[in-house]
């Protein structure tokens, strides 16, 4: 078998099996969202099937600037190309769009729209190794996220 074949092989293995597993660990979800000016104190704990982190933003009031300790629950509900989309289904001590907006929406890898904020895998060095493919399924686990990128 040459190499091409193999490479034929391998791509027809992707695509009728169920993809490539890639593990997103708490610690990484976390230094992404360490990564934004805004949070501090941040913690970070996937359990249950649930995402949960707890810190404290700074909010840009009009007259002042705060610090906010705040709890956030996340529910995943979609799946779109190489983007999971998490509904918010706790929040505290305030639920406030455009508050979560200032706090929440760093692109590339964090946006938020109209109550879900959204995680782009394909910004992360991990998945973009992979060059083709989106993510067909994902499994939570007690302390991670294994996304499964295939054809």
């Amino acid at each position: 078998m040459d190499f091409l074949d193999k490479i034929k092989s391998g791509v027809n293995h992707i695509k009728e099996g169920k993809g490539i597993p890639v593990p997103v660990t708490a610690n990484m979800l976390q230094e992404v969202l360490r990564r934004n000016d805004r949070l501090q104190d941040v913690t970070l704990e996937i359990k249950e099937g649930e995402i949960h982190i707890t810190g404290k933003a700074k909010a840009d009031l009009k007259v002042t600037t705060k610090d906010l300790s705040f709890s956030i629950t996340l529910q995943p509900v979609q799946i779109e190309g190489r983007e999971l989309i998490f509904k918010i289904a706790k929040l505290k001590p305030l639920n406030l769009s455009i508050l979560n907006k200032r706090i929440f929406d760093k692109p590339p890898h964090l946006t938020y729209k109209k109550g879900h904020i959204r995680m782009d895998f394909n910004s992360w060095e991990i998945v973009r190794k992979i060059p083709i493919g989106k993510i067909k399924n994902y499994k939570m686990e007690e302390g991670s996220i294994i996304i499964i990128v295939g054809i």
